[in-house]
C-alpha cells in the first residue's frame, strides 16, 4: 500500500537520476581530468646535471650528478659520497634523500670514485678533488662556495669524515705539503653508518678493509690509523652530524659512540642520532627516514643557512 510521502520522495529521486543522466556526459571529462592532475607527480624543485666529469680517476674521468635547486640562488651545497665498503656502489644510493635535500634548498652533488683494486688514499684524494671542483663551479650552479657540507654513508662516511677533519690531506701526524695553499675546509659533516676507526674492524670477517688499505690492518698499522677518521679528530673541526644504527652489523655502533666522545672532548659540536634497533644504512629503513631526514635539514640549516629556512 502506498503511504502519502511516497510519491513526492520517488519523484524527487526520479528527478536526480535524471539530472545525473544528462550531466554524466560532461562530468566524465572532468573527472577524468582531476583524476590526471591528481595522479601527476609534483614538478621537482630543482634542475639535474648528469654525468659531469670531476676528476681524472685510475682509469678514466669520474663522474658526478649535480641537483640545483630553482631559483636565483646562490644555495649552500652538499657533496654525497656513497659507500659499498670501497668496493662498488654508485652515486644514486643515497638518491632519495639527495633528491629531499635539493628540494629544501641546497645544491646536492653526488660522486662517484675508484674502488678496489684502487687503494687508500686515492678515494680520499678524489673526494677533495670533488670539493674544489664544485666550488670552483659556485656560478654554475648557483652556489655559494662558502657554505658546503659533505656527507657520506658506511666507507662513504668515512671518506667524508676525512675531508672535513683534514682538508689538506696531511698524513697523520705530519705537517701538510709545504708551497700548497690551504684549502678551505668544509663548513659541515654528515656521517652516516660510517667507518669511523679501521683498527677496530674484524678482519676475519671480512677483507675490506685489507683490500681498501692494499694488506691487513695490523700490518700497516700506520696507514690503517692514517685512514681512520678518529684519529683525525682535532679542535676547531667543522660541526657534525652522526647517524648510526644501533644493531649495525657491518660497522659497530661503538665506533660511532667513540667517534662523538671524541669530538665532544676536543669541544666540536656534533649532532647523535642514534637509530635504536637499526642496521646498516639505517637512513633508508623507514622507521628512522623521517626522523632522520628532519634532523639533517634541522641541522644544515643551523650550519649552512644560519638557522633561516
Amino acid at each position: 500500500m502506498v503511504q502519502a510521502g511516497d510519491l513526492p520522495m520517488k519523484s524527487c529521486f526520479s528527478k536526480i537520476a535524471l539530472a545525473a543522466t544528462l550531466f554524466l556526459p560532461f562530468a566524465a571529462p572532468l573527472l577524468c581530468a582531476a583524476q590526471r592532475a591528481e595522479a601527476a607527480p609534483l614538478a621537482e624543485a630543482f634542475t639535474a646535471s648528469s654525468d659531469v666529469a670531476y676528476t681524472q680517476g685510475a682509469i678514466g674521468a669520474l663522474k658526478a650528478d649535480v641537483y640545483i635547486p630553482l631559483g636565483d640562488g646562490p644555495f649552500p651545497g652538499v657533496v654525497f659520497i656513497h659507500g659499498g665498503g670501497w668496493k662498488n656502489g654508485d652515486r644514486n644510493q643515497m638518491i632519495k634523500l639527495i633528491k629531499a635535500v635539493a628540494e629544501d634548498g641546497y645544491v646536492c652533488m653526488t660522486i662517484e670514485y675508484d674502488v678496489d683494486p684502487v687503494h687508500f688514499p686515492a678515494s680520499f684524494h678524489e673526494s677533495l678533488d670533488a670539493v674544489r671542483f664544485f666550488r670552483a663551479h659556485a656560478v654554475e650552479y648557483r652556489l655559494d662556495p662558502h657554505h658546503v657540507a659533505v656527507a657520506g654513508s658506511s666507507a662513504g662516511g668515512e671518506l667524508a669524515a676525512l675531508v672535513a677533519l683534514n682538508p689538506s690531506a696531511a698524513p697523520l701526524g705530519k705537517a701538510a705539503a709545504k708551497n700548497t695553499p690551504a684549502p678551505e675546509p668544509v663548513q659541515a659533516a654528515l656521517i652516516f653508518n660510517g667507518a669511523l676507526d679501521l683498527t677496530a674492524q674484524d678482519e676475519s670477517r671480512s677483507t675490506s678493509v685489507e683490500d681498501y688499505l692494499g694488506g691487513k690492518c695490523s700490518v700497516l698499522t700506520e696507514v690503517c690509523r692514517d685512514a681512520s677518521p678518529l684519529f683525525h679528530v682535532h679542535a676547531g673541526a667543522p660541526p657534525f652530524y652522526v647517524g648510526h644504527g644501533t644493531t649495525d652489523q657491518a660497522v659497530p655502533f661503538a665506533e660511532a659512540v667513540a667517534f662523538t666522545g671524541a669530538l665532544q672532548k676536543a669541544g666540536v659540536p656534533v649532532q647523535f642520532f642514534q637509530a635504536e634497533g637499526g642496521k646498516h644504512t639505517y637512513w633508508a629503513d623507514p622507521r628512522f627516514y623521517a626522523t632522520n631526514l628532519a634532523n639533517i635539514k634541522a641541522f644544515l640549516s643551523a650550519n649552512l643557512k644560519g638557522g633561516k629556512h
